[in-house]
């Protein structure tokens, strides 16, 4: 399991990438408990997580209902992004 500091590199780093996502900076990130208070609204982190699957993952896993609740806290997001990155299919 990578660390959290490594898991919200990864974050911040993939957030921008995205033209929907806001201008954030890791201690940003680090200092916020919400996706609300970083600006990014529920319509968007889905977004934001579909986008990171397929670039991840070349869209070989889906959405998972599950996952919604979680996408509400940094804690919840970020444990989202580690398990796409576990389920995404190894690079030949």
């Amino acid at each position: 399991m990578p660390d959290i500091d490594e898991r919200l590199r990864n974050f911040v780093d993939f957030l921008g990438t995205q033209p929907m996502a806001p201008e954030l900076t890791y201690d940003e990130v680090a200092r916020s408990r919400s996706r609300a208070e970083l600006g990014i609204s529920s319509l968007n982190i889905l977004i934001l997580v579909n986008s990171y699957i397929e670039e991840k993952a070349n869209g070989r896993i889906a959405l998972r209902p599950e996952w919604v609740p979680m996408l509400e806290d940094i804690d919840g997001i970020l444990s989202v992004i580690e398990e796409i990155d576990a389920s995404a299919p190894a690079e030949v």
